[in-house]
């Protein structure tokens, strides 16, 4: 590790759905020529997804899967952290952590030993939806309120999608955050510009602002916490479907069977039925490969080229876990919809 100096490095924070994995797409297509960089995912569900959306951009990828920000310090982000500096020595790294995680735990991490002096954490860049502000569910939640209040570049997404409602509200919000304030800028398509990386980190009189503090305090009280993790390598000729559940959430992975084609019209139908706050996936059907990218009632599916190396097909719903009879009924439909192997 020490021979790894101020390593730039970048979180990428934001609730569900809100477009991180899109915008680290953007930043890795304005890589300046000759720089290598990586990238840590960190996801909610035990199947990892994200990754293969990542996976043709040509850079160093390290996925943990099963994950919130609670469980940050553990072996598997150390070592997946370390994996990446030792064996690719990157020019820069940017972290996308779970939407359900909580970044002060990571940023307490990066900044203290092993890493101080390796990494250089830089701008913590968190996108929101403007159109949560009126949502008690998102606006009254802990963890989406840390992630804005921790960001030193605020990207406000899918700006196309605000009426003047929305936008009044995002407005007056900006202004009642106290000082100092992060970047604050509207975009569509999770559209980033990379020289808002190296912008400096807020100071912000300490460590982390209270809320932040007592979370820290609570996770380092107890080390236990209500999320199930199960990280056993599935055989290659069954689906399996892991459950990961906290902060109110619950998300459902299924990991299919290598080779499984699904019937194209009913995935499509199912996933244009889908009404919790995240589906994603990367499935093989009888018409391609499709990437499946749904949020909050808008998305859908999108021809993809082949994954190379192959993946095993999988999906990954998240609701809240109010939600599980209609998990349970999701899960049905997904199953019965794949076609014979040949």
């Amino acid at each position: 590790m020490q021979r790894h100096q101020d390593i730039p490095l970048n979180l990428i924070t934001g609730f569900l759905g809100v477009g991180k994995t899109t915008a680290i797409r953007h930043l890795l297509a304005q890589r300046p020529e000759g720089e290598h960089w990586a990238v840590l995912v960190n996801e909610f569900g035990e199947i990892g997804v994200d990754g293969g959306l990542l996976a043709d951009t040509g850079v160093a990828l390290e996925e943990i899967p099963g994950g919130c920000l609670c469980c940050v310090s553990a072996q598997m982000f150390t070592v997946g952290l370390n994996r990446l500096i030792r064996s690719q020595r990157p020019d820069r790294i940017l972290i996308e952590p779970t939407g359900l995680g909580h970044p002060a735990q990571i940023i307490r991490t990066l900044t203290e030993p092993p890493y101080a002096g390796v990494l250089d954490l830089r701008a913590t860049v968190t996108l929101m939806d403007a159109r949560h502000l009126a949502s008690p569910r998102h606006r009254e939640h802990p963890t989406w309120q840390d992630q804005i209040a921790l960001a030193d570049v605020l990207l406000a997404n899918k700006a196309d999608l605000y009426s003047e409602d929305d936008r009044e509200t995002l407005h007056a919000y900006v202004a009642a955050m106290p000082s100092p304030r992060p970047l604050v800028v509207e975009t569509t398509q999770a559209r980033i510009e990379r020289e808002w990386l190296d912008r400096p980190r807020l100071e912000r009189g300490g460590a982390l602002f209270p809320e932040a503090r007592a979370f820290l305090d609570a996770a380092t009280e107890s080390t236990d916490h209500d999320h199930d993790h199960d990280h056993a390598a599935p055989a290659a000729d069954e689906w399996v479907t892991i459950d990961t559940r906290g902060d109110g959430y619950i998300g459902r992975s299924w990991l299919m069977p290598e080779g499984q084609v699904v019937d194209h019209a009913t995935l499509a139908g199912l996933v244009d039925g889908f009404t919790g706050d995240r589906l994603k996936g990367l499935v093989e059907t009888d018409q391609g490969w499709q990437r499946i990218n749904r949020v909050a009632g808008h998305g859908g599916l999108e021809a993809m080229d082949p994954p190379d190396p192959l993946l095993r097909p999988r999906i990954e719903a998240i609701l809240p876990e109010s939600d599980t009879t209609a998990l349970d009924a999701l899960a049905k439909a997904f199953e019965a919809a794949h076609t014979p192997n040949t």
